[in-house]
């Protein structure tokens, strides 16, 4: 899946550039940012290249709500903290 930096994240969302933003749980208890557009899914990514991870959803909302103007946010916990048994 491709990456994406935060300026062009901000970019696609002040432009209405995506169909909807998702907060992806991980095992572990965090959370990735992903965009998707018509044109595919993007990962939020670090300025090192690596995937972005919040320790918490609610970062991440205040993290959105300070800085666009979103009001719609999906937030899936399939495989959040869960066990593979």
């Amino acid at each position: 899946m491709a990456r994406i930096q935060t300026k062009e994240l901000l970019s696609r969302v002040y432009e209405g550039d995506f169909t909807v933003i998702k907060l992806k749980g991980l095992q572990d208890g965090s959370f990735y940012l992903l965009l998707e557009t018509v044109n595919g899914s993007f990962i939020l990514e670090n300025a090192d290249g690596s995937m972005k991870q919040y320790p918490r959803v609610d970062y991440a909302l205040s993290w959105l709500k300070r800085v666009t103007n979103t009001n719609e946010v999906v937030v899936d916990i399939e495989i959040w903290r869960s066990d593979d048994r």
